[in-house]
């Protein structure tokens, strides 16, 4: 084993940093443990390296130079001690027997089935003798199928063997007992599924001993005696928290009430209308109610403080007791036998069972998906296979079958900008004016990850302020919204990296791969935000201004929106659409353009195919809106179709659908065709489309945050094996397009002082917002 001299020295400064700590004298007994053997560990590695040549003195060297041609050294072919002649029926010739005799057999050996301690004497035959070929045996597809194992299943079973290495990853006894005990672990483990549910849970469960996560019978049920104890508080957090909403919501009912009424009075002066002792009666009680309301819950908020307080701190330390027996758990797993097996199968299965992850295999992952989604649904790739464990794969998969993502970087660049000198939650909280920053779990048991999330994160509003020319201290629409790093998303294939949610306005940064979707979250708050906050009104969840412009108050910014809007959306590519036929719609069509008298008629019959045949009556009845003509033009698009497909054909699916841009085109086609689904709906296509537009500016600058936004050129999402790429974002002319119009939105946002008009009432924004700030 040889280490660069890269991670040398990033072991070393780790070593560094784990001496530092058990020097403090500060940490718990558990925790002390967990440092001490991780630190150990990491000795032993840099120590295996030391190999320095040994002091020899003269006498001794000169013997070394009388070279007979022999080597000391047990793994080389010229062993001095090696075996001479052949002496049958030796330990270790049984053992070596034993082990060519599976092989010839197909069967699996197991690691019960070897003479270790004999194959081992000549550590260069074990070396030969420890292989994939030798040990693996040959799969019995057709005992699984028998047995009732889905096609799927087992189609992913073999994906998952051929990931494994062909021979043990380190040159040692220890690896080689590893890999076979791994070999031996999986196959039995993997031939139990039945279905391809049951093969995913079980890679999970596998992927959480490599992880060193699993805790044996004991430390499961404190762990989950003390989730349930957290659980409680948690409920009591709640209902305490939904107590004050409600204190809150009659707060702002009678608030409604008392603006109400005051309109009234207004509205009966500014008409000259007599005003009443009743109506200002009516007033005062309004106003009487409001100040109640408003007292009630400032009181119930000042009441349950202490509370929250204690009952939080309760939960932190549970918090902290999970985190320590999970801590135990893996300084013991982590050096288990189970876990060296799992790593001594090699990087690809590795990879294959980090799918879910960036850094995992990005093929293995469509292969999940396709496998959970029942493909393939026969037994034909194992009928071509024969006796061998891997030959071959049916067919690649196809588009439509594919779980699209977005993709993040492994490692998160920031080039150029500002020093960030931001230490604290607190401290982001006030550089943008957040909210909250909320952090989960996994955060506060990891300073050094809290620490990172919150300088990057920093870092990428500071960037995006000098961007969009809008300073950071408005990023956080006037604490309208808050921030939360792993605290609110749930992981599992397809789980969104990072994502805004508009009811809480809260973005969420997932644990490992959030960083790279903050400008892209940004954007989405930026565009669920703005509209009411423009308008001086609180502003509903469903509010995305990029969706509907008509939400922000007339003038520029409004503008800029429709103009963002139609930059991404319109353009002169046609969705796909679907026409339906039936039996009598082909002897119409031959009826009326078989012998064409009409010049729609001769138009269609000189198109030459049924995509151009559409358009072409699309064409005549462009601009003709009027209801006949409508419904002339579908009764023609219908015939025009037909004329130029196969007669029985009971659908055609042509890019005769609605023009649009490129981009929009794209997304659509991520959605399955399906206009606005998802990816083309007018909120993520602005998004993505943010991303660019940062990208793009900060790379003018010479600049670059990955953190705030990573890989937005569609270059990243190219799959070979189909040879065509997806492209989420927008690309040449358009993507110049939709960054000016960007620019457009943003100059009158500076131009009109939005952001500070917005928010320089903060008497109002203290009465919203008041208690997130405590």
């Amino acid at each position: 084993m040889s280490l660069s001299p890269i991670e040398k020295t990033r072991l070393s400064g780790q070593l560094l940093r784990l001496r530092a700590q058990l020097m403090t004298g500060t940490l718990k007994p558990l925790e002390k443990a967990r440092v001490s053997a991780e630190a150990l560990s990491i000795r032993k590695q840099l120590g295996a390296l030391d190999l320095k040549p040994p002091v020899v003195d003269a006498e001794t060297a000169a013997e070394l130079e009388a070279d007979d041609g022999l080597s000391d050294d047990p793994n080389s072919p010229n062993y001095r001690y090696a075996d001479v002649g052949y002496i049958p029926g030796s330990r270790k010739e049984e053992a070596a027997g034993a082990i060519r005799k599976a092989r010839t057999e197909g069967r699996m050996l197991r690691s019960t089935d070897i003479d270790f301690a004999a194959i081992e004497e000549t550590p260069r035959q074990a070396r030969a003798l420890v292989v994939k070929s030798n040990l693996f045996g040959v799969v019995d597809w057709d005992g699984l199928k028998e047995q009732g194992t889905e096609p799927a299943a087992a189609f992913l079973m073999d994906r998952v063997y051929a990931s494994i290495a062909k021979e043990p990853t380190e040159d040692s006894a220890e690896a080689r007992k590893a890999y076979v005990l791994g070999l031996e672990t999986l196959r039995t483990r993997l031939e139990l599924c039945r279905t391809s549910k049951e093969v995913v849970a079980t890679l999970t469960d596998i992927r959480e001993e490599l992880l060193g996560s699993q805790l044996d019978a004991d430390e499961a049920e404190q762990y989950q005696a003390i989730t349930e104890r957290q659980r409680t508080i948690g409920k009591q957090i709640a209902a305490i928290q939904n107590d004050e909403n409600r204190a809150q919501s009659a707060m702002y009912a009678a608030s409604n009430l008392n603006n109400k009424a005051k309109r009234d009075l207004d509205n009966r002066a500014s008409r000259g209308w007599s005003i009443t002792a009743e109506h200002e009666q009516a007033a005062k009680a309004a106003e009487t109610e409001y100040q109640q309301a408003m007292q009630a819950w400032s009181d119930l908020l000042d009441q349950n403080k202490p509370v929250l307080k204690q009952l939080r701190a309760a939960s932190s330390a549970l918090s902290q007791e999970r985190a320590e027996i999970m801590g135990v758990a893996k300084a013991r797993n982590l050096g288990s036998p189970i876990n060296r097996a799992w790593m001594s199968l090699g990087d690809r299965f590795v990879k294959s069972l980090m799918f879910r992850s960036t850094s995992g295999s990005e093929a293995f992952a469509r292969h999940v998906s396709n496998a959970l989604s029942g493909d393939p649904k026969d037994w034909e790739w194992a009928d071509k296979k024969g006796g061998e464990v891997m030959l071959g794969a049916p067919k690649a998969p196809t588009k439509k079958r594919q779980t699209f993502a977005l993709r993040v970087v492994d490692k998160f660049d920031r080039k150029g900008g500002r020093a960030v000198d931001v230490n604290s939650t607190r401290a982001l909280q006030q550089l943008c004016g957040f909210r909250a920053v909320q952090s989960g779990n996994w955060v506060l048991d990891d300073p050094d990850s809290a620490k990172w999330h919150v300088e990057q994160f920093a870092g990428a509003m500071m960037d995006m302020a000098d961007v969009l020319g809008i300073s950071e201290e408005h990023l956080g629409f006037g604490g309208r919204l808050g921030i939360a790093f792993g605290a609110r998303g749930k992981g599992g294939k397809g789980a969104a990296t990072a994502q805004y949610e508009p009811v809480l306005r809260a973005i969420n940064i997932t644990k490992m791969n959030g960083g790279g979707g903050a400008g892209h979250e940004q954007m989405h708050a930026l565009d669920n935000i703005l509209p009411g906050l423009l308008r001086g009104e609180p502003g509903a969840a469903t509010e995305f201004a990029t969706d509907n412009p008509q939400l922000v108050p007339e003038g520029p910014v409004r503008d800029a929106f429709a103009a963002l809007k139609t930059a991404m959306t319109e353009g002169t590519q046609r969705l796909p659409e679907t026409i339906k036929f039936t039996p009598r719609t082909f002897a119409n069509a031959k009826l009326n353009l078989d012998n064409p008298r009409g010049q729609l008629a001769q138009r269609i019959k000189a198109a030459g195919s049924a995509e151009a045949a559409v358009l072409v009556v699309d064409g005549f009845y462009a601009g003709r809106n009027y209801r006949g003509a409508q419904k002339d033009q579908k009764t023609w698009r219908t015939l025009a179709a037909a004329y130029f497909t196969p007669e029985g054909t009971t659908e055609v699916q042509l890019n005769t659908g609605k023009a649009v841009s490129s981009f929009m085109a794209e997304a659509a086609f991520l959605d399955g065709s399906k206009e606005g689904k998802y990816w083309s709906s007018a909120p993520e296509m602005a998004a993505r489309a943010f991303q660019s537009y940062l990208e793009d500016k900060l790379a003018s600058m010479d600049r670059q945050n990955d953190y705030l936004s990573c890989l937005a050129d569609n270059k990243h999402h190219y799959f070979p094996a189909q040879g065509e790429p997806f492209k989420p974002y927008p690309e040449g002319e358009e993507r110049q397009r939709i960054s000016a119009a960007f620019d457009q939105l943003f100059a009158a946002l500076r131009e009109g002082k939005a952001f500070e008009t917005a928010l320089a009432n903060t008497a109002l924004l203290d009465s919203i917002f008041r208690g997130f700030h405590d």
